[in-house]
């Protein structure tokens, strides 16, 4: 819930706290503003179809209309993630585009972590008497206007995904899992037109054995037969360097007979990941 106070007669505040790590919750409110922004307040002629922050001193908020117009009602004034963010508010008290920055007056957005994973937001609209004549219109108008319910049901919102509560890591604890990286080898298996079924069968059952032998070996750590309609057969993720695994593509029986190609890549993974059975997912039981 959004708490808010009128600092003195020309500064609004509201504030609120929402559970995520400071990082999170800085990317929401600024790379994510069209997740949770009121589509309502924008001064644009049309609907209102996009938002973008410009992550950077001198960018700005852009408002983009259905109709493809654009408004620039923000400049950046201040970007320092994941702590600080400030921009102006050029907007009169017409509610049009005030182009004298002597006359905007300033939003900040300070971010402290309460915990690694709670996060204290306070927004500070100040020097609102910049605006000139009918300052206090725009005074009460934002007053009652700015709310960061919004920003927090996104940030509630975006902790669940298929029903399942999602803990977002904290920046330590990201950079610690990546340090624990190692290089694995992804292949993309594509279907040629020479593999018409069922006259090829017997080599894609072949394949499939020799894969299984690659899986017992240590070689083959994930391997996925792809059974949509389209060219793309098969993916595969090796744990092995690039040169070992086109040798060992290179030998593949469907490789061979022409009915399937390969694309090899580079990546990087995590050792112990594993596939989890899908009993363990109770909306996938459910469908089956």
């Amino acid at each position: 819930m959004t708490m808010d106070s009128r600092i003195d007669d020309t500064t609004v505040r509201v504030a609120t706290e929402v559970g995520v790590p400071i990082a999170r919750a800085f990317h929401v409110f600024t790379a994510e503003i069209g997740t949770w922004w009121d589509p309502d307040k924008h001064i644009l002629a049309a609907p209102l179809a996009q938002m973008e922050f410009e992550p950077f001193v001198g960018g700005h908020i852009i408002d983009r209309g259905t109709d493809g117009s654009e408004c620039r009602w923000a400049r950046v004034l201040a970007y320092q993630p994941p702590d600080r963010v400030c921009f102006s508010w050029d907007i009169n008290p017409q509610w049009q585009i005030e182009t004298d920055p002597a006359k905007t007056s300033e939003i900040e957005i300070a971010f402290t972590a309460l915990t690694p994973d709670r996060t204290r937001v306070v927004l500070t609209h100040r020097h609102l008497d910049r605006h000139g004549d009918g300052w206090e219109g725009m005074r009460d108008a934002v007053a009652g206007g700015w709310s960061l319910d919004g920003f927090a049901d996104r940030i509630q919102t975006a902790n669940t995904a298929a029903g399942r509560k999602l803990v977002f890591p904290t920046d330590d604890t990201m950079h610690d899992r990546l340090r624990q990286s190692a290089a694995y080898t992804p292949i993309l298996l594509h279907a040629t037109d020479r593999c018409v079924r069922p006259d090829v069968d017997p080599i894609i059952w072949e394949h499939g054995r020799r894969n299984m032998a690659l899986v017992d070996a240590g070689l083959l750590a994930v391997v996925i037969p792809v059974t949509d309609d389209s060219p793309l057969s098969g993916i595969g993720i090796f744990a092995a360097d690039p040169e070992t695994v086109r040798a060992v593509m290179d030998d593949d029986p469907g490789v061979r007979a022409g009915i399937f190609t390969y694309e090899l890549h580079t990546g990087r993974g995590f050792p112990g990941a594993s596939l989890p059975h899908p009993d363990a997912d109770p909306n996938r039981r459910e469908q089956r």
